[in-house]
């Protein structure tokens, strides 16, 4: 039974935002430049993604633009141009992202230059990650339900994504949520997905800024609505990479919590 990433209380203020989905009038056949990056506080490479919407819309496979100029530079002055590895995908060799930086990405293009900045926040550290047994009903399958904590800054304007894997399975369901509900004060999401002894659960926090927030906002709402994920941003996510591009530049701190389902972990 598929179920919510995060049970309501932490996604409820993230879902029910008012704000305008932004759509673009593609004519039949057209396609836009997709681009998809991120620098981290983790060691690299980190990648930049350039794609097509034509995939996407044709219900196919993205293609990958292979002749683009890709870099990312920083706020003190190191810049590096990615190395294509094909289909699209460019990488770093020796960037390192720091907490502090502002990041920005330059994609020059069939005559086209699309850029992008975005500034590494520091992500709180998430700094326990236990489970609790719930019995079978309407409601939710029997299991372990993974519940993790950590202290929200005070201070309104933070955003944060999540990523979340099962025995190293990616959730491919995004969430995202603003500071609203624990600005300030101690954070315990509980993630709605039952476990059984010696599953694996691993939690990412991720620091985002105002445009990844509403980037991800756009694609959680799509997801919830039609059911499933995209395999490229659709042309009706809202982007923070110039000249029309569709997509997402980020840079963000992640922290991390793993933990197996064991009587050690189980409240």
């Amino acid at each position: 039974m598929k179920k919510y990433l995060f049970l309501l209380a932490a996604v409820l203020p993230f879902l029910s935002s008012c704000e305008e989905i932004i759509s673009y009038d593609l004519p039949e056949g057209a396609s836009k430049v997709v681009i998809e990056g991120l620098v981290t506080n983790q060691p690299g490479p980190y990648s930049v993604r350039i794609t097509s919407t034509k995939g996407y819309l044709a219900n196919g496979a993205a293609p990958g633009y292979e002749n683009a100029v890709v870099k990312i530079s920083d706020s003190q002055g190191f810049e590096e141009t990615l190395v294509s590895k094909g289909n699209g995908l460019y990488q770093t060799s020796q960037l390192q992202g720091k907490t502090g930086n502002t990041y920005y990405l330059k994609v020059q293009l069939n005559g086209q230059e699309y850029t992008a900045n975005s500034y590494l926040k520091p992500v709180p550290p998430i700094d326990s990650l236990l489970f609790r047994f719930k019995k079978g009903n309407a409601q939710v399958e029997e299991g372990y339900y993974g519940t993790f904590y950590f202290r929200e800054p005070a201070g309104k304007g933070d955003f944060y994504k999540f990523n979340v894997y099962y025995n190293s399975e990616p959730e491919r369901d995004v969430v995202a949520i603003n500071d609203d509900l624990y600005d300030g004060n101690y954070g315990d999401p509980e993630i709605g997905q039952e476990l059984k002894l010696g599953d694996t659960l691993r939690v990412e926090m991720l620091s985002i800024d105002r445009p990844g927030y509403e980037f991800f906002r756009v694609l959680s709402r799509m997801q919830y609505y039609t059911g499933g994920p995209f395999d490229s941003p659709p042309a009706n996510a809202p982007s923070n990479i110039s000249n029309g591009a569709i997509g997402y530049f980020g840079a963000s701190a992640v922290s991390v919590m793993e933990r197996k389902v064991e009587t050690e972990f189980i409240r």
